[in-house]
């Protein structure tokens, strides 16, 4: 399969909301009835962009993605900002 975020014409740094809007644009563009083929091409890529673990196994594995430590560490800061964190998650970073 082609990379998800160039099926969907999205950025790498995309959120979930920029994804989800040009999903809906794409398949309103092409309809399964009308072009199945890249209906099921479109919805696989949403599908991969919008699980968090296919996401972050894309990243992280992808050849085109820069994988230095401070890109990936970026990108989680990016995505975590703002949200709450269980204490026992915290407390296993400590773990060593």
């Amino acid at each position: 399969m082609s990379d998800s975020h160039t099926v969907l014409g999205v950025a790498r740094d995309a959120d979930e909301q920029t994804i989800r809007k040009r999903y809906l644009a794409l398949v309103r563009e092409f309809p399964p009835d009308r072009a199945p083929d890249r209906f099921k091409e479109i919805r696989a890529a949403y599908e991969q962009l919008s699980n968090p673990v296919d996401r972050w196994e894309q990243a992280l594995f992808s050849p085109k993605v820069d994988d230095s430590v401070e890109a990936i560490a970026a990108e989680a800061r990016r995505q975590l900002c703002g949200q709450r964190i269980a204490l026992d998650v915290l407390l296993s970073l400590g773990d060593d």
